[in-house]
């Protein structure tokens, strides 16, 4: 039996575990947990029958509830319940008044059922309006699953007495919401034909023209009435004929007409999706490293957040390198940045994937792929015979790895049961999250170092699926196929191109090298073959400053420290590792790191020995020394005058001579 509770269509939650035996207790209350029932009435204490919602029974393991529902207990429209809708269908005199004075090319009104009708079109959408802008209300009507809201809004619309309210809005529930949203933008006008109304047209030409469609053309977006409303106040100091709003409105909405007011109330983008003249590239020729893009986006992942306060957070960022012609992904990088050494990473694992060089290679306006350094790796990456790499088009939206990420998105990322939605500015309920179903599962969510194999796993998917232009072939497969031409890339010029040149130089100081990447500080401090601190380069070296070549994916290995010779050239003058650090709390340390700290603890008395024995040597080759220089003064001082080298000289001999 259907009954209403607190404003909702519901039903016995025991038909589902005992009368029709869908599901099992247990999976009833899991169900209900889960969100995937919604319970109406808890059915607590003796007597107390719990209630589930109608409108949000789900489909579960194959089985539609709501279908079963139909089925066992009838349509709700052939019970006697109240449809919850009518409480909000209030008259609309301004709608009735509308059609009623509205007059079609030939002069003639609307009938009198088309008036009633359309007005009574006006009147359910103002009643969907109302309800939707009370949340709490909306959620009791119509469920809480924001997926099967407007299936709902439809079937209570479907279910109204069309005898009471004779209505021409449509039974599916997706055009149902096309036309609420025409509505709310065109008002009464969605319900008339944009056929009517043209005998005007030929009014609307010259000064008039001019006149309606700069003052449509206005960024505040008036209204077809306001607009009329500011020409009938100017009408009659031009001598201009009379307009009707259909006529304005038909005139405007001519292609020719409406690609001018878009683009000027609008914006370029709005106007670009209706209007914009596209390029189809032929790709009849194409071939696997032909034309690879590359683009970085915000991960649609929630990940746990030990910083945040709701310890959720989605931070990470995905950098992704496309073959455009098989779509698989050769080269990407994960991280919480989207700068050059993303790119960088990315273009590594794309060469060590390709042994080849692209023809032709484009990336977005991101700044990192505009560093020099960058730009001039592309330059040196892309075939020597014809490659050429550059940015896209600003605005143009041609960039076919953000066309090939919208895909992996909808088709791999948002399959993960803690993705966030593709973006916040996605239309359709399908493609955002269930906000309700990641809170109650987040204890669940991963670590940012746990995601990395979701991460990887994502890649694979997307590059094991079936290519969409290649039948019964995978991504992977369609990578494989001939190239007709190749430029190969030796292991040595990978190498090679794999390492960044620091752009500044840096000072080896005291305590070693400090090298900032990102946010990160890296110390690095050259050693010698037996593995301990090197203190003739430190000898010959601090307070010098070196490029430093790196490889991002092996700085925890070593950094090459070079300088220009005199051909300008970059040369390799040591290799730096990362600067050994060590546990001075006794009980922390491990076998051998007293021996460890101990060594490096003497290169300040060894330095300190060998300098000052540099020191007394040098005193002893040239006679000059500090006494010598104190005797010296003294001398000075006693004779009021500053002695030649020849007058000491004679001085000291003559204290000799007896």
């Amino acid at each position: 039996m259907y009954l209403y509770h607190n404003n909702i269509l519901s039903i016995p939650a025991k038909l589902l575990y005992e009368d029709w035996s869908l599901l099992s207790y247990n999976n009833y209350q899991n169900l209900c947990k889960r969100g995937k029932l919604i319970r109406t009435k808890e059915g607590k204490g003796s007597g107390n029958t719990p209630l589930v919602s109608f409108y949000d029974l789900p489909h579960h393991n194959g089985v539609d509830f709501k279908q079963i529902c139909l089925e066992k207990l009838g349509n709700p429209k052939d019970v006697v319940v109240r449809n919850q809708l009518e409480n909000y269908l209030l008259p609309d005199p301004k709608a009735i008044s509308f059609f009623a004075s509205y007059r079609k090319a030939d002069g003639k009104s609307l009938s009198e059922d088309k008036q009633r009708e359309k007005a009574t079109n006006c009147i359910i959408l103002n009643a969907i309006q109302l309800v939707f802008k009370d949340k709490g209300v909306l959620q009791k009507m119509f469920g809480r699953k924001s997926t099967l809201i407007w299936q709902n809004v439809s079937e209570a619309v479907n279910n109204l007495n069309t005898d009471k309210w004779m209505h021409s809005l449509p039974g599916n529930h997706r055009i149902l919401q096309r036309r609420f949203k025409e509505y709310q933008i065109e008002s009464y006008f969605t319900f008339i034909h944009k056929g009517e109304g043209n005998s005007n047209k030929l009014k609307i030409k010259g000064d008039i023209a001019d006149y309606l469609l700069a003052t449509y053309c206005l960024p505040i977006k008036l209204s077809i009435p306001e607009v009329l409303k500011r020409y009938n106040e100017e009408k009659e100091a031009y001598n201009w004929d009379d307009l009707t709003e259909a006529a304005v409105y038909n005139w405007l909405y001519q292609p020719a007409q409406e690609r001018i007011w878009t683009l000027a109330r609008h914006g370029r983008e709005a106007y670009n999706r209706k209007f914009q003249h596209t390029i189809t590239r032929d790709k009849s020729n194409w071939f696997p490293n032909c034309y690879w893009g590359i683009d970085g986006t915000k991960l649609d992942w929630i990940h746990y957040d030990d910083e945040a306060t709701s310890k959720m957070a989605a931070k990470l960022k995905i950098d992704v390198m496309f073959d455009v012609y098989s779509e698989k992904i050769i080269g990407n990088s994960l991280s919480f940045t989207e700068n050059h050494l993303d790119h960088f990473k990315t273009i590594k694992m794309a060469v060590n994937e390709s042994q080849a060089r692209p023809y032709y290679m484009t990336y977005d306006h991101q700044s990192g792929h505009k560093m020099q350094r960058m730009q001039d790796l592309y330059s040196s990456l892309v075939a020597i015979e014809g490659g050429t790499h550059h940015p896209n088009e600003v605005g143009k939206h041609n960039n076919p790895a953000e066309q090939l990420f919208k895909r992996f998105q909808q088709q791999v990322i948002t399959n993960f049961w803690f993705s966030d939605g593709q973006s916040i500015k996605v239309r359709h309920d399908d493609n955002k999250m269930n906000t309700d179903f990641i809170l109650e599962n987040k204890h669940q969510l991963m670590t940012t170092t746990q995601l990395e194999n979701a991460w990887k796993l994502a890649v694979i998917k997307w590059n094991e699926a079936e290519h969409p232009h290649f039948k019964n072939q995978s991504r992977n497969q369609v990578y494989n196929h001939e190239m007709p031409i190749k430029e190969s890339l030796s292991l040595f010029e990978i190498m090679d191109k794999m390492w960044i040149n620091q752009t500044d130089p840096i000072t080896y100081k005291a305590h070693g090298l400090n090298m900032k990447i990102g946010d990160d500080i890296y110390q690095y401090e050259v050693l010698d073959a037996n593995g301990n601190i090197d203190l003739e380069f430190r000898r010959v070296n601090i307070g010098n400053k070196f490029i430093v070549r790196y490889d991002p994916d092996f700085l925890d290995g070593y950094v090459q420290l070079c300088m220009m010779d005199e051909n300008k050239q970059i040369v390799n003058i040591a290799n730096a590792e990362p600067k050994r650090t060590h546990q001075n709390i006794p009980v922390l340390m491990k076998e051998g790191d007293r021996e460890a700290w101990k060594r490096d603890q003497d290169v300040k008395k060894l330095e300190f020995e060998r300098d000052l024995k540099a020191v007394k040597e040098l005193q002893a080759r040239t006679g000059i020394t500090p006494q010598k220089e104190i005797d010296n003064q003294e001398l000075e001082i006693k004779l009021q005058h500053t002695l030649t080298k020849v007058d000491r000289t004679k001085l000291e001999a003559a204290e000799y001579d007896f």
